[in-house]
């Protein structure tokens, strides 16, 4: 998959941001097209266009979390992106860290008499100008990097130090993509069984309505759904196994498979969806990327949709084997998975405007030969 970085370059008025964001622009563009740069004129006429007192703080919040939001929904179809922009607030920066993958941070920390020379006076307002001062107040204090732009230094090297940076959060979902790889190739000629789980809830599905599943793995339950004449949209982070399947239904117009984020593909969630499928997906994602799945879940679900989970428990066996990393999550096996706390998840879903139709936890759900996992199910309606 391809993976994005947003590179959000702030200083004040005359520190060089659209300099260096252009330097940058310009040498990403060597290695890929999918770069694009947003200056902070550049996008003031565009969001602003036709508006008056664009230097109150209100509105210069609004702008700031408008380039966030544009930011982030470039940045997960694989753009990366190149901000210049001079608007400093501390609740920005802390959403941008937390919610855009690959997000770095740069902070051009330029003196005022030098700033001053570059600068021409009947290009500030009076306004831009009480506004620059309260911004002064706000300078970030964690950038991935200081960049003291003085003219001391080419240009260059700074490109160079920027291009060397690693995101502070990265996109975690792929993690284990090589692990997925190289189990769906090892069994590729597994017999494609659906789960109990896929066959209980299709007796409840009619033919022709739509159904997303998040995580589909070697496909088997997507497979199952189609059998039954129903459109299938699917997504997994394995290459290997998204591939196979495109070439299993080739000349099936209702699939599509899709490999990416099933988290953070918003591109996904404009679409609309009778039932969302997830099984044993919700083990590959921490809390946080929990909650961003359900509002885009709930977006995406028709009115009376269905979202069917099954999940491993913090009551499973295999809770508290390997390495913990993080609340009821586990590296074991060289595989990360977060068990569900079934009691928590009910009191998220409701919070998030879910209902619950239907929850039980228990062994017996999908045993085999060798185990007998203790899982939640849960069906929920918008």
């Amino acid at each position: 998959m391809n993976k994005g970085k947003v590179y959000w370059i702030t200083g004040l008025s005359n520190s060089g941001k659209t300099t260096i964001g252009t330097a940058l622009y310009y040498d990403l563009k060597k290695e890929t097209d999918s770069v694009v740069i947003l200056d902070g004129d550049m996008m003031l006429e565009i969001v602003n266009s036709g508006e008056t007192e664009l230097f109150t703080r209100e509105k210069r919040l609004i702008r700031a979390k408008r380039y966030s939001l544009l930011s982030k929904l470039l940045v997960e179809q694989g753009i990366t992106v190149i901000v210049c922009t001079l608007s400093m607030f501390h609740e920005i920066r802390k959403w941008n860290r937390e919610h855009i993958p690959g997000y770095i941070e740069v902070f051009l920390d330029v003196p005022e008499d030098i700033r001053a020379q570059r600068g021409r006076e009947d290009l500030h307002t009076a306004d831009s100008r009480s506004s620059e001062q309260q911004d002064m107040t706000e300078q970030p204090s964690t950038p991935d990097l200081v960049i003291h732009n003085d003219g001391s230094v080419p240009i260059e090297t700074f490109v160079k130090e920027i291009k060397q940076l690693k995101p502070s959060m990265d996109d975690q979902y792929d993690r284990d993509r090589q692990y997925w790889n190289t189990y769906y190739s090892e069994n590729a000629d597994i017999r494609l069984i659906p789960s109990d789980f896929a066959q209980s809830i299709a007796k409840e599905m009619q033919a022709g309505q739509h159904v997303l599943e998040l995580g589909c793995g070697n496909g088997r339950d997507s497979l199952f759904f189609l059998s039954r004449g129903m459109h299938v949209t699917a997504i997994d982070a394995s290459d290997f196994a998204i591939e196979q399947l495109n070439r299993k239904t080739a000349n099936d117009r209702k699939a599509m498979f899709i490999c990416g984020d099933f988290v953070r593909n918003n591109t996904l969630y404009q679409m609309r969806y009778d039932i969302i499928y997830s099984r044993f997906t919700l083990h590959a994602i921490d809390d946080l990327q929990e909650t961003e799945l359900l509002k885009n879940i709930r977006q995406a679900l028709v009115q009376n949709g269905r979202l069917c989970i099954e999940a491993r428990t913090i009551h499973d066996e295999l809770y508290g084997k390997g390495t913990r990393v993080g609340p009821n999550s586990f590296i074991y096996n060289n595989h990360f998975r977060r068990f569900i706390d079934p009691d928590a998840f009910r009191k998220k879903l409701e919070s998030a405007g879910y209902q619950v139709l239907f929850m039980e936890e228990g062994a017996g759900f999908s045993k085999t030969e060798t185990s007998d996992p203790v899982l939640m199910r849960c069906i929920a309606t918008r």
